[in-house]
């Protein structure tokens, strides 16, 4: 409590209880709603999620909502930078984030503006993971919440899918992957599966072999 919740000068709950209560309160007519709430809060018989205990009447510029989504990258160097520093405005104001990053580019993929090829999105994602792990602490005490997704039709889904297994990979974030219905029916009837993006198809294998390594 005192590492994570307490601000200023707090040192037990029923405090932090009757600074949670007159903020959320704020605005209502009378002293009725702070008062219940109060008590609720002081008894244990409601606990908001911790931003809200953290970030309420605090006067600080936390957050007091515990998860964010980002839009998905332009697929650039600008667009992705300006996804990161979204990111770390977001956890460095207490919120977790994710975002899906499957808007681009697979590794090995031609860049026509610099003449040379993408490192693809697993090499961004690391930007991502270690502001959340080794940059950014929340309030001091913590670290970030963060979640990298990828779809289940992107060429460098398989790369993605078996990133955690090398210790020092994307550490600092939990990873989904973003499955499809389709990919679902695929599995079921057994077929092969297309990994595309932008319409070109990169590599067919089947389906549950896919699946098997998820």
């Amino acid at each position: 409590f005192l590492d994570r919740y307490a601000v200023n000068g707090e040192t037990d709950w029923p405090q932090a209880a009757q600074r949670v209560a007159h903020a959320v309160a704020d605005g209502d007519d009378g002293l009725w709603v702070e008062s219940a709430f109060h008590d609720m809060l002081e008894g244990f018989y409601f606990v908001p999620g911790g931003r809200i205990i953290a970030a309420m009447g605090s006067g600080s510029q936390i957050t007091p909502y515990n998860c964010f989504v980002l839009p998905s990258p332009e697929d650039s160097c600008d667009g992705i930078m300006s996804s990161l520093y979204k990111w770390m405005e977001l956890q460095r104001r207490g919120g977790g984030v994710g975002i899906n990053m499957s808007t681009l580019r697979p590794s090995g993929a031609f860049v026509k503006g610099v003449n040379g090829s993408s490192s693809g999105p697993l090499a961004w994602m690391e930007l991502f993971s270690t502001m959340t792990h080794k940059v950014i602490q929340q309030g001091g005490s913590r670290r970030g919440a963060a979640m990298l997704l990828l779809n289940d039709r992107h060429p460098d889904i398989l790369d993605f899918v078996d990133a955690k297994r090398t210790p020092g990979v994307l550490e600092g974030a939990n990873v989904s992957v973003a499955i499809s219905d389709d990919f679902m029916r695929a599995i079921r009837t057994d077929d092969n599966w297309d990994l595309v993006w932008k319409d070109e198809v990169y590599k067919t294998q089947p389906a549950r072999e896919i699946w098997q390594r998820i």
